[in-house]
């Protein structure tokens, strides 16, 4: 393992801090135009628009959540009818969940930002610089998440 000098530990922590306080900004925005919904409910809705149809022991798996703490996001995006559930035809035990009128829109909306902000971050690097920004931002989230 490479020594890291701690001044360069200092600028990374210095740098990390500001993409999370970033990341937070956007998704507040996005939680805003989307109708005023918090970040795990814009994570739902993400992760249901880009599965169509999912279960949620998927959800709940997606989103590291208790299935206690996912239920009482869902009922309330069925409510402001961001989402729908039904029960499966197979097996009644299992319950589906997908987009419903409000998700549909907020799905949209969800998209076009995070095409506009990779746009944004992207555009001003060359197409190879582009690869190797995507690569080293996997290396970062694996590297934080643990694995190597």
């Amino acid at each position: 393992m490479i020594k890291v000098k701690e001044e360069n530990q200092q600028k990374f922590m210095h740098a990390l801090q500001n993409v999370v306080y970033a990341i937070k900004s956007e998704s507040e925005e996005c939680g805003k135009l989307c109708g005023g919904i918090s970040e795990k409910e814009l994570h739902v809705i993400n992760f249901v628009g880009g599965s169509k149809n999912v279960k949620m022991s998927d959800i709940a798996e997606n989103i590291d959540s208790p299935m206690s703490t996912l239920t009482n996001i869902v009922d309330k995006l069925v409510d402001k009818k961001y989402l729908s559930r039904e029960h499966s035809e197979g097996d009644r035990r299992v319950i589906n969940v997908t987009l419903g009128e409000n998700g549909k829109t907020a799905y949209k909306v969800l998209s076009s930002k995070k095409k506009f902000v990779a746009e944004k971050v992207l555009s001003g690097f060359s197409e190879a610089e582009q690869n190797a920004f995507i690569d080293h931002m996997n290396v970062l989230a694996s590297a934080l998440a643990g694995k190597k």
